[in-house]
């Protein structure tokens, strides 16, 4: 059975759903702005207290890496840890496992679908944001060429990292603690505070270790052009690896806890 035609019809189904709930989702991608706006200002200020410089970066440097930040969350955002919970409580989740198609597939473009409806208006946006605050681009056109992949990869990572904890689920009556932990990791570790040159070298150390970092922080700085091309393949490297990771432990979980769910009659 080909996906193709399956996706087509969900992807219709989907923008037709969307349609009646536009105003919804710009509110939700005006806030994912927010907090990287903010880190934006506040380094901006320090930078002009400081001279304009902080560690190599100047204004137009923070600018930069904060719009591509905002862009790269956008593509690779997910909320399936989020929603999950609720269909195993509830029993929502009997009936998708009825349905010929993995659930995992009707995430997939719900994702898509919410990500196409908001990118033009977030461009525009991002476009008003970098020529206020003169944003410093260092691109060349193969960093647009790798940053395909490795946003790719790293959608697809956050995907599935959301998938793993999701599959907790089936165990846990409450996922907020997991939930925020990740929220946490994320905030810490991706880049999301400061560019990973910023923090300190123990930090950067356990950044690179762990896979936060490669679902946000790594593409935004190949977006960026501060990479050269070598460290751009190891990036693309450690995505591939720790997908592969995140789809083994997925797979792994989700057998264990369906029959955890279909035990207690489901």
């Amino acid at each position: 059975m080909t996906l193709v035609p399956i996706y087509k019809a969900l992807l219709v189904a989907g923008f037709q759903q969307a349609a009646q709930y536009r105003i919804q989702s710009l509110l939700w991608m005006l806030f994912a702005i927010i907090r990287p706006v903010i880190f934006l200002a506040a380094w901006v200020a320090v930078a002009v207290a400081q001279g304009g410089d902080i560690g190599g970066y100047k204004v137009g440097d923070f600018a930069a890496y904060y719009v591509c930040l905002t862009f790269v969350s956008q593509l690779t955002m997910a909320w399936n840890s989020h929603e999950f919970e609720f269909e195993v409580n509830q029993g929502r989740l009997s009936a998708k496992l009825l349905r010929p198609l993995h659930p995992l597939h009707y995430s997939v473009v719900e994702n898509l679908v919410f990500k196409l409806n908001t990118l033009p208006v977030l461009g525009v946006v991002l476009i008003l944001v970098s020529i206020s605050f003169g944003a410093i681009y260092h691109t060349q056109l193969w960093h647009v060429l790798v940053f395909i992949p490795s946003v790719i990869l790293a959608a697809g990572l956050l995907f599935m990292f959301n998938w793993v904890i999701a599959a907790l689920a089936f165990w846990a009556t409450r996922m907020r603690t997991a939930n925020t932990l990740f929220q946490r990791a994320s905030f810490v570790f991706a880049g999301q505070i400061a560019p990973i040159g910023l923090v300190p070298g123990w930090l950067q150390v356990m950044s690179y270790a762990l896979p936060f970092w490669y679902m946000i922080g790594a593409p935004t700085e190949i977006l960026r052009g501060s990479v050269t091309f070598d460290q751009a393949l190891l990036i693309l490297g450690g995505q591939a690896a720790w997908l592969a990771v995140t789809c083994v432990a997925f797979a792994w979980i989700w057998r264990r806890g369906l029959g955890a769910y279909q035990a207690v009659g489901a």
